[in-house]
């Protein structure tokens, strides 16, 4: 859907009517070589920005014309769909695929991460907690021992509920 452009009119492309409307004073299309210089230069403009608009009118039809994506667009988008990446586990105790056991923290004083205490999980149900290693001074002999404590916890369920116990162990 184009613009029309202003029609430019010579003298000699007037007909007979033409002219007699003119010798009326009645002139419905003005000879362009009979305006002044401002019109002719304003009638150039319009002429001007009528092609950029039909321009611009043309190449939007051309972009409203586009349907979906081109094949190399929908490859790159499934290749990105493909991609694999961490799976997280399933489970209460799953950190990852392959039954990635989590961390256990402890709920007492005396269990894992109380006092930068090391933990170590022995099967699917049982937490070993590891103490600091401690040194006693006898205050009779000024012998020094030392010492661990190791706990062991477990979630039994039911009325059980979870047990803890533990040992001291001496070191030599």
């Amino acid at each position: 859907m184009a613009i029309t452009k202003f029609e430019r009119w010579k003298t000699s492309e007037k007909n007979s009517d033409d002219l007699t409307k003119i010798g009326d004073g009645i002139e419905e299309k003005p000879v362009y070589e009979n305006e002044s210089q401002a019109v002719q230069l304003l009638h150039d403009k319009v002429h001007e920005l009528t092609d950029l608009i039909n321009t611009h009118i043309t190449k939007m039809a051309t972009n409203d014309a586009k349907v979906g994506i081109t094949t190399a667009q929908a490859n790159a988008i499934t290749a990105n769909t493909a991609k694999v990446s961490m799976v997280i586990g399933t489970g209460k105790n799953e950190a990852m695929a392959g039954q990635t056991n989590l961390v256990t923290v402890g709920t007492q004083a005396h269990q894992a991460m109380a006092g930068n205490t090391n933990i170590v999980t022995i099967g699917s149900n049982t937490t070993l907690a590891f103490g600091d290693l401690t040194s006693t001074t006898d205050p009779k002999s000024g012998k020094v021992t030392y010492s661990i404590t190791l706990a062991a916890t477990r979630d039994f369920g039911g009325k059980t509920g979870i047990q803890t116990k533990s040992t001291t162990i001496p070191l030599t």
